[in-house]
C-alpha cells in the first residue's frame, strides 16, 4: 500500500533529488516534495505547509545542514531531519547528530534510506503522542473540565502572582467569590447534565462582563472566582459587581426551560484585608457566606464577619460530642478489578447520624471540622473504625483492604504518622491492607511537606492513592517523585467520557500516564455497564461507582457480598 510522504528536500542538485525520490517510491512512499537550496526558500516552505520529514544535503554553495537544522529548531517544528550527502567525515557526522540531525546517509548508499525514514517517522509519532498526552494532563492541572475556566489550583496561582505584583507596584487587588443561590435545586430537578450546562453559560456571561486582565475561574460546585488584579480604586468593585449582576439577570435557557440565577458575592481586597493569596481567599469566602446569610447580594469583608455563626458554633460543639458518643458511622463502597470483576477493596465513607437532622453526608460537616481543631480526632476515629471493620471482615474470610480519605489538614498534620501507626497497632492490622487517599489540592497546599509525609507513610508499608486526579494538581514533574501506588480518575471526567471525546481523551491519557508511572488506575463514578465496558477497553485497572454498589453500612454490605454478581474470595 502506497504511503503519502510530505518531504522537504534541501538540495542544490535536481538529479540527486530525483534519485532520492525514486528510492522513496521503491520503498512504498508517494512523496509530495519541494526542493529548496536557500534559507529564505526553506523558511517560506515551512510557513506555507506542514511537512513530515526533511532531507538535507550536507554542504551547498548557499546553505548547509547546520544552518538548516538551526532554522528548523527556531520554528519549534519537531520532524525528522536526515542528512543525505555525497561525502561526510565521521567527525562532522557526529557533530551533525549532536546538533539535532536524526540520521545521515551517503548518497552512494541509499539502500539505508527507507529503514531510516520508517524508524524516524515512527519515533516522531511517538514523540507527538507523548506531547499530546502531556498537554492533556497539563490542561487537567489548570482547567475546570466543565466550563474550561481556570480551576481552583490555577486561580490560586494567579491570585498570588497578582498579590506579588501589587506589592511591587503599590496598587490594589480585588477578589470576588460568587456562589449561585439554590443551584442544588437545578441539579435535583433537571439532573447534573443540565446543571453543567447552566454552569457553562454562567461562566460565559461572567467572562463577557469583564475586561482584560480580569480573570474568571470556577472553583468547584457552584462557586466562581473573579480576580481584579489591578484595581485603580476600591469604589470600582461596586461597579464590577453591578455589571456582573446585570449580566446574570436575564434567564438562562437550559433544556428549553428559562432558569433565573441569583448569586451571593463576597469581596476581599489587597492590601486592606490581606497580604497573601490564601488569606485573601479565606476572607472573600467569609464575606460570601455573610452575603448568602443576609441575602444581601454581596458583602465586603470586615473583621466582625470572622466569628462563626451561632448555627456553626452549635454544629462544632455537637460534632465534638458525636465523635465520642457513637453518632458517627462508616459506609463502605466496593472497588472491583475491571478485567476480572473481582472485588478488591472497599472505601470507607464517614456519616453522621445526627439526633435531630438525621443522616448527614460528609460535605455537611467536614468543612466545619477542617476549620476547627476537630479534624485530627475525626481522622483518628475514622482510621480506627475502618481498620477494626476491615480486620473483623478478614477474620470472617472477607480478605479485602480498606481505603480511607485524608483531608488537607490531616495530610499536613505533624501527628499524622503517629495517628496512623497507633490505629494499625490497635487493630493488629497489616499496613498493606490500608490505603490512604489524598486529593491533589491537598498535596498542592504544601508539595514539599506532602512529599515528606507521603514518604514516611510509604515507608510504613501503607498504600497511597491520589484521589480526584485531574482537578487541581500543579506539577507533572512532582508526581514522579511521590511514592503513590494508585491514581483515581475524578468522576467528572468519567461521567462525560461516553458523550464527550475530550473527556474520553482525558480518561485515556490518565490511564496511560498512570501505567507509565507504574500505578494502579481507578475510575470513580462508574454508573452503568456501558461506562464499565468503555473503561475496560481502555485498560483501566479498577472501577468504583453505583453500577457496582452504592455505599452501604457494614452488615448490609456483608449480605450484599453473598448475592453480588461480582466475585469475592471464598472464606479461608
Amino acid at each position: 500500500m502506497s504511503k503519502p510522504l510530505r518531504a522537504l528536500v534541501i538540495e542544490d542538485s535536481e538529479d540527486d533529488t530525483e534519485l532520492l525520490l525514486q528510492e522513496l517510491q521503491r520503498g512504498g512512499y508517494v512523496p509530495d516534495h519541494a526542493r529548496v537550496e536557500t534559507p529564505e526558500a526553506m523558511s517560506s516552505e515551512l510557513k506555507a505547509r506542514a511537512w513530515d520529514i526533511v532531507f538535507s544535503d550536507f554542504t551547498m554553495p548557499n546553505f548547509n545542514a547546520f544552518d538548516a537544522l538551526s532554522l528548523l529548531r527556531s520554528t519549534g517544528i519537531d520532524i525528522p531531519f536526515i542528512i543525505v550527502s555525497g561525502t561526510i567525515g565521521e567527525d562532522r557526522a557526529v557533530t551533525a547528530m549532536k546538533s539535532g540531525a536524526h540520521d545521515y546517509i551517503l548518497k552512494g548508499n541509499l539502500k539505508r534510506l527507507i529503514p531510516a525514514v520508517e524508524r524516524e517517522l515512527r519515533e516522531a509519532r511517538v514523540r507527538q503522542e507523548r506531547r499530546e498526552g502531556e498537554e492533556t494532563i497539563r490542561r487537567l492541572a489548570y482547567q475546570d473540565p466543565v466550563t474550561t475556566l481556570p480551576n481552583r489550583a490555577r486561580f490560586r496561582e494567579l491570585i498570588q502572582e497578582a498579590v506579588e505584583k501589587a506589592a511591587r507596584d503599590s496598587h490594589s487587588v480585588g477578589l470576588l467569590l460568587m456562589n449561585l443561590d439554590r443551584f442544588r435545586e437545578v441539579n435535583d430537578t433537571l439532573g447534573h447534565g443540565l446543571g453543567d450546562q447552566l454552569l457553562q453559560q454562567v461562566g460565559l456571561r461572567l467572562r463577557s462582563a469583564l475586561f482584560t486582565p480580569d480573570i474568571v475561574a470556577r472553583l468547584g460546585g457552584d462557586e466562581f472566582g473573579i480576580l481584579l488584579p489591578h484595581l485603580s480604586a476600591v469604589e470600582n468593585v461596586e461597579h464590577v459587581i453591578k455589571k456582573l449582576q446585570e449580566f446574570l439577570q436575564a434567564p438562562f435557557m437550559i433544556g428549553g426551560i428559562p432558569i433565573a440565577v441569583e448569586a451571593s458575592i463576597g469581596v476581599a481586597l489587597i492590601p486592606e484585608h490581606a497580604d497573601d493569596a490564601d488569606t485573601l481567599l479565606q476572607r472573600a469566602d467569609i464575606a460570601m457566606y455573610r452575603a448568602k446569610q443576609m441575602a444581601s447580594g454581596y458583602a465586603l469583608y470586615t473583621q466582625e464577619y470572622d466569628s462563626y455563626s451561632p448555627e456553626r458554633l452549635g454544629l462544632m460543639a455537637e460534632l465534638r460530642d458525636a465523635i465520642g458518643h457513637g453518632q458517627l458511622l462508616l459506609h463502605f463502597q466496593p472497588k472491583v478489578e475491571v478485567k476480572t470483576g473481582q472485588i478488591v477493596g472497599n472505601e470507607a465513607l464517614v456519616r453522621w447520624q445526627h439526633p435531630r437532622h438525621g443522616l448527614l453526608m460528609p460535605d455537611q460537616f467536614i468543612t466545619t471540622a477542617e476549620r476547627t481543631g476537630l479534624m485530627e480526632p475525626l481522622t483518628d476515629w475514622v482510621l480506627n473504625d475502618a481498620l477494626n471493620h476491615c480486620m473483623a471482615a478478614r477474620r470472617e474470610g472477607i480478605r479485602l483492604g480498606i481505603s480511607v480519605n485524608l483531608s488537607a489538614r490531616s495530610l499536613h498534620s505533624p501527628h499524622l504518622a503517629e495517628i496512623v501507626e497507633r490505629a494499625l497497632t490497635a487493630a493488629t492490622a497489616d499496613p498493606r491492607n490500608l490505603t490512604l487517599e489524598i486529593t491533589e489540592s491537598a498535596i498542592m497546599l504544601d508539595p514539599a511537606g506532602a512529599e515528606k509525609t507521603l514518604a514516611i507513610l510509604n515507608g510504613m508499608g501503607i498504600r497511597l492513592s491520589i484521589d480526584d486526579f485531574g482537578t487541581g494538581y500543579t506539577s507533572l514533574a512532582s508526581i514522579k517523585r511521590l511514592p503513590v501506588d494508585e491514581i483515581k480518575i475524578d468522576k467528572s471526567f468519567v461521567s462525560g467520557m461516553l458523550d464527550d471525546q475530550r473527556d474520553a481523551m482525558v480518561v485515556r491519557s490518565v490511564i496511560e500516564l498512570g501505567h507509565n508511572l507504574g500505578h494502579t488506575v481507578v475510575a470513580e463514578g462508574v454508573e452503568n455497564r456501558e461506562m464499565y465496558e468503555f473503561l475496560a477497553s481502555m485498560g483501566c485497572d479498577e472501577a468504583q461507582g453505583y453500577f457496582i454498589s452504592r455505599p452501604q453500612a457494614c452488615e448490609p454490605l456483608k449480605d450484599w457480598f453473598a448475592v453480588s454478581p461480582w466475585k469475592i474470595d471464598a472464606p479461608a
